[in-house]
């Protein structure tokens, strides 16, 4: 008596699981031996749909998990590759874009006759108009003050010019420090292409590069090219320095200034061509 109250709990569950163990094998014909099984069949019939149903949902919940997982890691390949391509697209358009500027560059180096050091521009001085930066080249490499700092310009035509950036400054070992002509203190003596007229154009505060020709009567149009006339003991002869954009009269009636756009687009520099001349 003692084991069956100690054990009555689980002999009452075998039980149970026992009898619904037949009434589901007698429901799955409805009669045995001709006799309707009535209500039970319908509790076992009842028993059964809602257990088929449970699996259902079960199976249907295990595979839409397994979907979304699928779908998840899927997502995460695709946005990995999507990165990669972004990344690949960006290197080729970098390749692309130094290609054509080492094409430029080579196009400018078979018109040079001087030497030339090839210098990374590496700080920019404070200043918002890039009058000022310094290079990764300096006295170890040659380089001395008044040196002539020149880039490669392709113009409108798809011709390429030797462009003028500016002089060396000031010099150390391994550094440069570079005024360029949007610098106030940078004066340049020009020549007039298409005229042959000189004058002097110079940097200011604001970034703009203006001059005036020696000549008073002379006047100049929009877009004519100027370039180094080589007066004075800086700056050789025929290197391009900019195009007209604006000529506007002076307080002077007989006198007229010039506003220059330099041929060199500053905010894109990153290497210069540094010409050794022996003066």
């Amino acid at each position: 008596m003692n084991f069956i109250r100690k054990y009555i709990r689980r002999i009452l569950f075998l039980i149970t699981i026992f009898v619904l163990i037949i009434m589901i094998g007698l429901s799955s014909i409805g009669r045995v031996d001709d006799v309707n099984l009535g209500f039970l069949g319908s509790v076992v019939s009842g028993l059964q749909k809602l257990t088929f149903n449970t699996g259902q949902t079960l199976t249907s919940s295990f595979y839409s998990v397994q979907e979304i997982v699928r779908m998840r890691e899927e997502n995460i390949m695709l946005t990995d590759t999507v990165h990669e391509l972004k990344e690949q697209v960006r290197l080729l358009e970098n390749i692309v874009n130094k290609s054509e500027a080492l094409k430029t560059e080579y196009e400018m180096k078979k018109n040079l006759s001087y030497d030339y050091t090839v210098g990374q521009v590496i700080a920019l001085d404070d200043s918002n108009w890039f009058s000022r930066f310094t290079i990764d080249k300096g006295t170890d490499d040659g380089l001395k003050v008044n040196d002539i700092v020149i880039s490669a310009v392709e113009t409108e035509k798809g011709v390429v010019q030797i462009g003028l950036v500016g002089i060396v400054a000031e010099t150390s070992s391994n550094w440069s420090k570079v005024i360029t002509v949007l610098d106030e203190s940078c004066k340049i003596s020009f020549r007039d292409i298409d005229s042959d007229e000189s004058g002097i154009v110079q940097g200011s505060i604001d970034g703009t590069v203006t001059g005036y020709f020696f000549n008073s009567k002379a006047v100049a149009n929009k877009d004519e090219f100027l370039v180094t006339s080589g007066i004075g003991e800086v700056y050789v002869p025929d290197i391009y320095i900019g195009n007209v954009t604006e000529v506007v009269p002076t307080t002077d009636a007989s006198t007229h200034r010039i506003v220059v756009e330099p041929a060199v687009e500053f905010t894109k520099l990153s290497r210069v061509y540094i010409l050794k001349v022996n003066r």
